[in-house]
């Protein structure tokens, strides 16, 4: 067997393609993958959940990598985990409905936030993160129209930070159309753009909803992050350069169910591109 590749977007990209036209089989003999990275590994979990992979413990192309205690953790149905060992990573499920108790949620976020912390990043702006997790995860109770598949996590590492939510709900497009503002939305790729364009929700243009959601999101790009947005058969990729100055990117993927929002930020910004 080769040496594990990592599993990075790119690659994922490249799987999902193949995948989809029966090509797997023609991976080069030995070719393995790793997962390393929490964003590749969720979306790779939404693609299985869609029935285009075998769920990551069951696919023979990738074998365990420092994922493997939070895959254990996901696959054994547990509502919310947080590892024990030096608490880097974690994962909170949504249920059907928003409980009247949040402790759990907050003690979450609070863990999410000491572990960027703990990743050297300043307080302030673990505060921010563990901020913009919660304006994620209310997103998907709100908009997916399917709560209780709504997950929240976050991963530490190397030289950054990593959170991510993600739900198997209707998807961006979908939620958009149920306004009539947006009724004839039929790209997914547009309907991501709006969805992070300030007053675009499927409220209306005139509800006053909508205005928190990009800000976020622009002020964490700027902080060297690099974002990954996924819907239907689009990504909209945001990657910070430099301070100041932000760029977002639609491509044409593979359709997955529901929606994925990742966020990577990095200390030190002349790495920060997402891959």
């Amino acid at each position: 067997m080769n040496a594990p590749l990592a599993l990075t977007f790119t690659a994922l990209d490249g799987l999902a393609f193949a995948a989809a036209r029966k090509r797997l089989d023609a991976l080069p003999a030995g070719t393995v993958y790793a997962g390393r990275s929490l964003g590749p590994f969720l979306e790779l979990s939404q693609l299985a959940a869609g029935g285009l992979f075998p769920r990551p413990d069951d696919a023979p192309w990738l074998v365990p990598g420092s994922m493997q205690a939070f895959e254990t953790a996901l696959r054994s149905g547990r509502k919310q985990w947080v590892c024990p060992d030096g608490a880097s990573a974690g994962f909170f499920r949504m249920g059907a409905q928003w409980s009247e108790d949040d402790t759990p949620w907050m003690g979450f976020q609070l863990a999410a936030q000491k572990a960027a912390a703990a990743m050297g990043f300043q307080r302030r702006i673990a505060a921010q993160f563990a901020a913009a997790l919660g304006e994620m995860f209310s997103n998907v109770h709100e908009h997916s129209g399917a709560p209780s598949s709504g997950i929240a996590a976050f991963l530490g590492g190397g030289d950054g930070f990593e959170f991510a939510v993600v739900d198997s709900g209707i998807g961006v497009r979908n939620s958009l159309r149920s306004c009539t503002d947006y009724a004839d939305l039929t790209d997914d790729g547009k309907a991501l753009r709006l969805a992070l364009t300030d007053g675009v929700s499927r409220y209306g243009a005139q509800s006053g909803r909508g205005k928190g959601f990009r800000p976020i999101f622009v002020g964490l790009a700027n902080l060297s992050g690099a974002l990954r947005f996924r819907s239907g058969g689009h990504a909209l990729v945001v990657d910070g350069q430099k301070i100041g100055e932000v760029t977002a990117v639609t491509a044409q993927k593979v359709p997955i169910p529901g929606f994925l929002a990742f966020v990577s930020c990095l200390k030190d910004s002349r790495t920060s591109k997402l891959v």
